[in-house]
């Protein structure tokens, strides 16, 4: 049975102020193992503060936040680091790669901290990489790839770790047209090998990729709905 991945129960978040931010307004979502979402919304509608509750960053004020069938707010700091790193992969819009490691090194040290042998991390880590393209490009540093190969070794390394879900934030922001498409064809095909995918963009362009679409708007849900 399809059991979900990530669930947010009347999840309220307000920062401090005079009177209080609510950046999130009881938003209630599940994403269930192998869906792909794109959470949609204009700058403001709460998309960072959402994404920062996903990836266990960030506690709710009210309200419960579970992934991967633990509840985040139940976890002691040890337990939630282990937590990301057993069941969150992330993909930024500025790829995050260490420019003087090599490709291979960079996905590599996705297993860093599972106590993964030095020799089956590269193993996996080459694996990963010529899978989503860049097998002749093991050796390179980021400094000779391209935005779009850059993105799918951040793409690779948040792979490698075989995590429950996988979280891209607005990971075609730094694109161009032809790059961007490149990058949607392949979160397709990951989705098609059975990937788990929450992808957080402001463009509905973009969100079109994704088989459901989430739209946020001041902090609430106000639509959630399959593609036709």
């Amino acid at each position: 049975m399809t059991h979900p991945v990530l669930e947010l129960d009347g999840v309220v978040r307000e920062y401090p102020g005079s009177p209080p931010v609510r950046a999130l307004d009881g938003v209630n979502l599940a994403v269930l193992h192998g869906e792909w979402a794109a959470i949609v919304g204009p700058s403001g509608s709460g998309k960072s503060t959402l994404l920062n509750l996903m990836g266990g960053l960030d506690q709710p004020t009210s309200g419960a936040v579970r992934i991967d069938g633990q509840d985040v707010g139940r976890l002691d700091d040890e337990q939630l680091s282990g937590l990301r790193g057993r069941a969150l992969g992330f993909v930024f819009q500025s790829f995050h790669l260490l420019r003087n490691l090599t490709t291979l090194d960079n996905v590599a040290t996705g297993l860093l901290y599972r106590g993964v042998q030095e020799a089956e991390r590269r193993e996996r880590a080459a694996a990963v990489l010529a899978r989503v393209g860049l097998g002749h490009r093991l050796g390179h540093r980021p400094a000779q790839l391209s935005g779009g190969e850059s993105q799918r070794v951040a793409i690779a390394r948040a792979l490698v770790r075989e995590p429950a879900l996988v979280l891209a934030d607005e990971p075609t922001g730094n694109l161009d047209s032809h790059t961007c498409a490149e990058i949607m064809q392949l979160f397709t095909e990951l989705h098609a090998e059975g990937a788990t995918l929450v992808l957080i963009t402001h463009d509905e362009d973009i969100a079109r990729a994704a088989p459901r679409r989430v739209h946020l708007r001041d902090g609430r849900i106000i639509e959630s709905r399959q593609a036709a």
